[in-house]
């Protein structure tokens, strides 16, 4: 793609509201947005890491985009070399580099992967999918299918998932099954997959999380814990980093979540009387996508049932560090009807892609 069409995707008036910011910075998929003014001055930069210290702040999402920008991003002189702009990514850890003119005009953007052979590298953690519940929301589906079979396209949702990870370098996972294992373990059956898939099952229902108590011998490292409906479209490598680095012993991931009133709101405040028509709130709600360290496994008890909110409350109390990943991308939730039909439209009309 030509640097023009690129500036064109990623290029913002420093007044636009968040929120619509948040929607071009997800279709134009570069993890960044350049703000600037009229006369084309680069004004400052929003990366994916702007946008998760905002929402963990509560910043509201009309304000404007400039309220979260960088206003001094790390940039280079137009006629850079490949060398400078390769040797300031390293140096400073970044993944865009704005060129700018002597006046400070933007001039191009350059990326990461332009300058630095994008290669899938085999990750070691562990890939944890809960799939042993009854899925009743989807019901009758699930009277005949376990929910981890229930299909997107031509693929049960559970191998769209593993799929997804195995793109960014994930090759080892876990299926903890309950209801129907049967029917899993038989597809799943032989070989043909670039990755490994292994299984637990619980004898009796375990709630959202109880059936960790079950993996106490395989897991030696951080590990992914994912939910069987649900599709998170982020950077996994990056999650772990924040995780990571953060020192967190339980890392959330939340997405972005807009929900509309139907009504009109009605507000009073002292004298004063208005209504709002249908307004809209944004919160970060729970995916049911975590990062885990083992040390969360020895607050499961085994044949305990355990639900998540739980286990979390749990890892609060013995003192270890509980964190939040902000998600601002599509994700899907295909656990209830509605949600699943939607995802099925839309899925009909976009390749899936890592």
């Amino acid at each position: 793609m030509e640097h023009r069409d690129i500036i064109r995707e990623v290029k913002v008036d420093p007044g636009l509201p968040i929120v619509q910011a948040l929607k071009q910075m997800d279709r134009a998929a570069r993890q960044i947005l350049l703000v600037t003014g009229d006369d084309g001055l680069l004004l400052g930069t929003v990366t994916d890491g702007d946008v998760r210290r905002a929402l963990l702040e509560g910043v509201n999402l009309r304000d404007p985009v400039s309220r979260i920008m960088n206003r001094c991003p790390k940039v280079l002189p137009s006629g850079s070399s490949a060398d400078d702009i390769r040797k300031l990514m390293v140096e400073r850890s970044i993944k865009h580099v704005p060129l700018v003119d002597l006046q400070g005009r933007l001039v191009n953007v350059v990326i990461w992967e332009d300058l630095f052979l994008h290669k899938t590298e085999s990750r070691p953690e562990k890939v944890v999918i809960m799939a042993g519940g009854k899925g009743t929301r989807l019901d009758p589906f699930t009277k005949i299918l376990p929910k981890p079979m229930i299909p997107l396209r031509d693929k049960p949702i559970i191998e769209v998932i593993m799929e997804r990870f195995n793109r960014q370098g994930f090759g080892q996972f876990v299926l903890c099954l309950g209801y129907k294992a049967e029917i899993v373990r038989l597809y799943f059956n032989g070989n043909g997959r670039p990755y490994d898939v292994g299984f637990v099952q619980e004898e009796e229902p375990l709630g959202t999380a109880g059936a960790l108590s079950l993996l106490t011998e395989g897991i030696r490292d951080t590990f992914l814990v994912t939910n069987c409906d649900i599709i998170v479209e982020t950077d996994y490598g990056q999650l772990l980093d924040y995780h990571r680095g953060n020192g967190y012993a339980l890392t959330i991931v939340g997405a972005l979540k807009e929900f509309v009133v139907p009504y009109g709101v009605m507000h009073t405040e002292e004298n004063r009387f208005w209504i709002e028509e249908k307004p809209n709130f944004h919160f970060l709600v729970n995916t049911g996508l975590y990062v885990l360290e083992p040390a969360v496994l020895e607050l499961v008890e085994g044949g305990i049932a355990l639900d998540m909110p739980d286990l979390i409350a749990g890892v609060q109390t013995k003192g270890l560090r509980i964190g939040i990943y902000p998600h601002h991308g599509r994700w899907f939730d295909v656990g209830q009807w509605e949600e699943y039909q939607q995802t099925i439209k839309l899925f009909e009309n976009m390749e899936l892609t890592g």
